[in-house]
């Protein structure tokens, strides 16, 4: 359940960013203020995929989707186009791409990722070519970020390691 409220979570944080602070102006770079939050979904969505199923984790995309509405009309729609068209094809790269669960998260985060940021700004904020490229490397980055602290195989978990004991 970890992996859900953790993709829900990042969603809910974006969402509040770019409300509050819209695009904003970091080191060169311009893009919406929740770009690093969201970014973190595309590794969550793949976590809560190998958690809930290749078809489950269409439910807490519809969840995350419902979630962005609370915010603002706009937000709404820039958030349901990007989770539909984006976080679609990032599902389907994930799901059909012969690797381990790192590699599969790091092929559908780079796929994905820059689809994501130019349909959530287009419709967000308009054509702003530079928040687009600016959220996609933010997006990137962080995405790639989570993917590290997974590990590379199918039954790994968010669970500690039991302590063997010294008897």
């Amino acid at each position: 359940m970890f992996e859900a409220i953790f993709y829900l979570g990042s969603i809910v944080i974006a969402n509040l960013l770019v409300m509050q602070f819209g695009i904003v102006h970091v080191a060169g770079l311009s893009f919406p203020a929740g770009a690093m939050a969201i970014g973190f979904t595309f590794t969550a969505r793949d976590l809560v995929q190998r958690r809930f199923g290749k078809w489950g984790c269409w439910i807490w995309m519809f969840v995350a989707a419902g979630i962005s509405a609370l915010f603002s009309p706009t937000l709404a729609l820039a958030s349901l186009g990007a989770f539909v068209v984006a976080e679609g094809l990032d599902w389907a790269v994930f799901t059909t791409t012969p690797l381990s669960f790192r590699g599969r998260a790091i092929v559908s985060n780079i796929v994905g990722t820059p689809l994501d940021s130019v349909v959530f700004v287009y419709l967000a904020f308009g054509p702003i070519w530079d928040a687009m490229w600016g959220q996609t490397i933010i997006k990137l980055g962080s995405s790639l970020l989570i993917v590290f602290f997974v590990k590379n195989t199918l039954n790994s978990s968010f669970e500690p390691a039991p302590v063997k004991s010294a008897a």
